[in-house]
């Protein structure tokens, strides 16, 4: 049986994770295990050391819209803990912002990055499927689950693509 110490040392530790959303083919496989690689680092160096999980969700580009044009922006969030300081936190988007627009040629208007804490982060991607039904939930927990398997055997990376 956990102690109360122990079961919170626990908690801390439970993988957090990172959705970084982009358009289906807009980058390459080298350029996701680039970013994927530079995100790690980040995350390792300003956030935390423990492993981070990485999911890429890719969005069909005809749905990707930028100042009222299609285009192709990234969105990253990512995942942190509440004790989370400030100087960390901006030291994390200078970084991901430098590393993403070196590595990918996109103008900073095209990347947002968001910093939230677990809760935070738990609620956003539970509002996907809150309207769903039942059978509703388990077809799209099904998809993604399969999306994100078969891309990591295959790509070496986790990804699902957003529409069906």
């Amino acid at each position: 049986m956990l102690t109360t110490t122990q079961y919170e040392h626990k908690k801390r530790q439970q993988l957090k994770k990172i959705l970084a959303t982009v358009g289906e083919g807009q980058f390459s496989h080298r350029q996701i295990k680039s970013l994927e690689s530079f995100i790690r680092q980040n995350y390792r160096t300003f956030i935390n050391a423990e492993p981070v999980l990485v999911i890429w969700n890719q969005v069909p580009s005809q749905n990707i819209f930028h100042d009222y044009h299609s285009g192709q922006p990234s969105i990253l969030v990512i995942e942190s803990g509440k004790d989370l300081q400030q100087h960390q936190r901006v030291a994390m988007f200078e970084a991901c912002t430098r590393d993403w627009l070196r590595l990918t040629g996109q103008r900073i208007d095209q990347l947002i990055i968001s910093i939230l804490e677990g809760a935070v982060f738990k609620a956003l991607l539970q509002r996907n499927s809150q309207h769903l039904t039942k059978r509703g939930k388990i077809i799209y927990f099904f998809k993604i689950g399969t999306d994100l398997l078969v891309s990591k055997l295959l790509d070496d990376y986790y990804a699902f693509k957003s529409s069906f």
